[in-house]
């Protein structure tokens, strides 16, 4: 569990734990300037204790063997299966302690505790992860097999059912992210241009084929009448008012900032993220911009482009194919889940509700990526360069060899 042999300080990713506390140190400040003389004071002692608890989380889990924890991928596939069904079949009347919650349309929490008290859980957010390790032990026991029809089932098998599940919630946001994590760590993995061309010659216009049907007054198969009604306010927001004023307000709010925000220059205005529904988790990208300007929203930019970038790097160093596949697999799933939640924000994509990586309020998202950036750290402790390997473990995917190795 715990492998001392091969680690050394000098290999391990300090930069990543100071990138990620400085996200979620920048989510707070900005959550209790939201929440200061409100209903949601206590939200920020929530986030700071899980701050501090994330941390602690990360750094035990970088001396966890991530080959360890690949081989209870089987185990955890399932309990997240069981969790995803217990979150959309099982009410309070069945358990009452142990139930799924639904807020706005959308089933996507579990409850865990009386009725006065107790805690949510998202368990979408495993759902990210544990496919990640499923699908990079797939991966390499399919090594040299990956365009067969086969292999191809095999990892059709393993992501379906949670990700429709997921989509059932309905969670778009998080279906998105998934979807596109799983598409990158294929192509890493060595899916052919023979595959991927025709299936893009199918999906581009399937896609733009999709935007023309939810236009339509019958398109109600694919889509529920609120995804679909997300949909349009993107596409004609003159429309749907009602639908737009949350990703509206928080144009407002983020305008407001101007170029150093209001908390820099100690502007006293009235704070207009008061007017953004759940400003303090999906939307805290809009408070951002309100208290730091559009320099706070560069800086936060600029860090997760980083922390991608570290990431990737400890992807090149990875001492095998799981080491490869798990870190091309966090680096996907951050970047990805970071794109969608600001392209909601500025009204680039349909608002559907996915928190900001290490600044949004909520402790199963946070905790659950501090664990993920712990599994990244262990990867790059165990790289080419401090653990001795087989001739025959190949360090790096064909997309990443160096052309000394060509």
């Amino acid at each position: 569990m715990f492998k001392a042999k091969g680690y050394s300080i000098k290999n391990y990713s300090f930069s990543v734990l100071i990138i990620t506390a400085w996200l979620a140190s920048i989510g707070l400040i900005v959550l209790q300037k939201i929440t200061e003389n409100g209903s949601n004071s206590s939200m920020f002692g929530k986030q700071l204790a899980g701050m501090f608890a994330g941390l602690i989380i990360a750094v035990l889990v970088s001396f966890v063997d991530y080959h360890f924890i690949c081989r209870f991928c089987i185990p955890l596939y399932f309990l997240n299966i069981a969790l995803l069904l217990i979150c959309k079949f099982v009410n309070q009347s069945m358990i009452p302690f142990f139930y799924g919650k639904s807020i706005d349309e959308a089933r996507r929490w579990i409850h865990i505790g009386g009725a006065g008290g107790g805690t949510d859980i998202m368990p979408s957010e495993i759902t990210k992860i544990v496919l990640i390790l499923c699908l990079a032990k797939v991966f390499v026991y399919q090594e040299g097999k990956i365009n067969k029809p086969s292999s191809l089932a095999a990892t059709a098998g393993v992501v379906l059912i949670p990700l429709l599940l997921v989509f059932d919630q309905p969670d778009l946001s998080t279906t998105i992210v998934i979807a596109s994590t799983l598409i990158l760590m294929l192509f890493i993995a060595g899916l052919s241009y023979k595959i991927i061309l025709p299936v893009a010659a199918v999906v581009i216009p399937t896609v733009l084929g999709l935007l023309w049907y939810v236009q339509q007054d019958y398109a109600d198969f694919l889509l529920t009448e609120w995804q679909k009604n997300r949909i349009l306010a993107i596409l004609h927001p003159e429309d749907y008012p009602d639908l737009m004023y949350q990703q509206n307000n928080a144009a407002s709010a983020m305008e407001s900032g101007k170029l150093f925000g209001k908390m820099i220059t100690g502007n006293e205005d009235p704070r207009l993220t008061r007017f953004v529904p759940v400003a303090e988790s999906d939307f805290i990208f809009s408070g951002v911009g309100e208290e730091l300007g559009f320099v706070g929203t560069a800086m936060v930019i600029l860090l997760f482009v980083a922390f991608l970038f570290v990431a990737i790097k400890i992807a090149f160093a990875a001492r095998d194919k799981l080491g490869l596949y798990i870190a091309c697999g966090i680096a996907a799933m951050i970047t990805v889940q970071a794109l969608v939640n600001i392209g909601v924000v500025i009204s680039v994509l349909p608002n559907t509700g996915i928190p900001l990586p290490f600044m949004s309020s909520g402790l199963s998202s946070l905790l659950t990526n501090f664990a993920t950036v712990g599994i990244l750290i262990n990867i790059g402790l165990q790289n080419k360069t401090s653990t001795p390997v087989d001739k025959d473990v190949i360090v790096r995917s064909k997309y990443f060899q160096s052309s000394d190795n060509r």
